[in-house]
């Protein structure tokens, strides 16, 4: 916690999860994880994503450059919300 992002990772106890829900194509447990690639995320998610990354902005006056991708901050899977647009 000494560092300021990117020099580390948020956490848990200091940062805000969204999630929107996808599935990983193909499925199946045969297939690993950063084999699969996410679907698309839906105009309905990015317009409600986008709202609340404005709310959160404003209400909590934190800055763009303290919202970052899945992958950017934990690594999981490279498309996971790769088409989210905010």
């Amino acid at each position: 916690m000494a560092k300021s992002v990117p020099d580390r990772f948020p956490s848990n106890e200091d940062s805000i999860g969204i999630e929107l829900v996808g599935a990983a194509l193909p499925r199946g447990n045969s297939i690993p994880e950063d084999k699969k690639v996410y679907e698309t995320v839906t105009a309905q998610q990015n317009d409600s994503l986008k709202w609340l990354i404005s709310e959160l902005t404003i209400t909590l006056k934190v800055p763009m450059t303290e919202i970052f991708r899945h992958p950017q901050a934990s690594w999981k899977n490279p498309t996971e919300a790769s088409t989210a647009k905010w």
